[in-house]
């Protein structure tokens, strides 16, 4: 991997997902994770420095582009629209998924899709980490609403104006995690912050984190 100054992107992998690394022992051992929605990579590197078995699924091909330089010629790399359905991933197994900024960006009825699909990949006993937008953030209520919950944003402020955000409540959240994904015990955490985004306060920021493992 590149020194820390030449990293392209975001430096550091989110603070949740080191948080899950660590806790559940994943430096303790290696497989394979994927990421949906992997950007530049910033996540998977901490799995990098593991020995883990890499793979990023983006839409932007730019954004993987950089994740080739920042990850190097090993991981494995994949361009996929996700509104459209899990890609091909190989036949490996799947031992951690990571799905920390997608969720948000999909209705419903894909993301149903996208974690079906996904459930059928997952090793017994994999580990899962999932964190998306709840319904108290700022954004929820701004645009048109296209769907319980979903909408179509009027925020440029955030950068996302014209964008499909559907935001969910805890309960909703995990229990679709649950149903659809199979994990057993997951533990939930609600992550709230306050952020200045081209000069607007953006208050409050609010996710959920969930992670678990399935059977």
């Amino acid at each position: 991997m590149p020194a820390l100054p030449d990293i392209r992107g975001l430096k550091y992998p989110d603070e949740f997902v080191a948080r899950h690394f660590f806790k559940r022992g994943l430096h303790q051992r290696a497989g394979r994770v994927v990421e949906l929605g992997g950007g530049t990579g910033n996540n998977l590197s901490l799995y990098a420095a593991y020995g883990w078995s890499l793979t990023d699924v983006d839409y932007s091909q730019a954004a993987l582009d950089d994740a080739r330089w920042n990850l190097g010629p090993d991981a494995t790399l994949i361009q996929a629209d996700l509104s459209q359905g899990l890609p091909d991933l190989g036949d490996a197994p799947i031992d951690v998924l990571l799905i920390p900024n997608l969720l948000c960006y999909l209705t419903a009825a894909q993301a149903s899709v996208v974690l079906t699909a996904a459930r059928a990949r997952l090793s017994p006993g994999a580990e899962v980490f999932v964190r998306t937008r709840l319904v108290d953030d700022y954004r929820c209520g701004k645009g048109v609403e296209e769907e319980p919950n979903g909408w179509r944003l009027a925020t440029p402020e955030t950068g996302e104006a014209g964008l499909f955000n559907l935001f969910y409540t805890a309960e909703g959240l995990v229990e679709r995690l649950v149903s659809e994904l199979g994990l057993i015990d997951p533990v939930a955490l609600k992550v709230a912050f306050d952020n200045v985004q081209n000069g607007v306060l953006v208050a409050p920021n609010s996710d959920l984190v969930v992670w678990g493992a399935v059977a």
